[in-house]
């Protein structure tokens, strides 16, 4: 249910922030065999973060991409970090302003 919802700004960042830093440990982790094996078992990608489709379609559009369709607001995506650290960036100055 609560996926459904959109976020707010303040929260929506959080969020991102969050993931983009669990993504960017999980990179750290990709330079020896132990750290790819614990980013396998717990599902931490170094290059992807989980997002459900309602919040999806928020941080594309904050980041300035257009929006596919077919999004299901329930479904969870992987965004890639890039895409996830322009959003990021500008939710940040969002949160500054307010």
């Amino acid at each position: 249910m609560a996926e459904e919802l959109p976020l707010g700004t303040q929260a929506l960042y959080r969020i991102l922030d969050f993931r983009i830093n669990t993504a960017t440990i999980a990179a750290r982790r990709t330079g020896w065999s132990g750290g790819r094996l614990f980013n396998v078992l717990s599902g931490q990608s170094p290059h992807f973060i989980p997002l459900y489709g309602t919040h999806l379609r928020q941080v594309l559009s904050y980041a300035g991409y257009g929006v596919p369709a077919g999004i299901e607001p329930k479904a969870e995506y992987e965004l890639r970090l890039d895409y996830a650290k322009k959003a990021c960036d500008v939710l940040r100055t969002q949160v500054e302003l307010t």
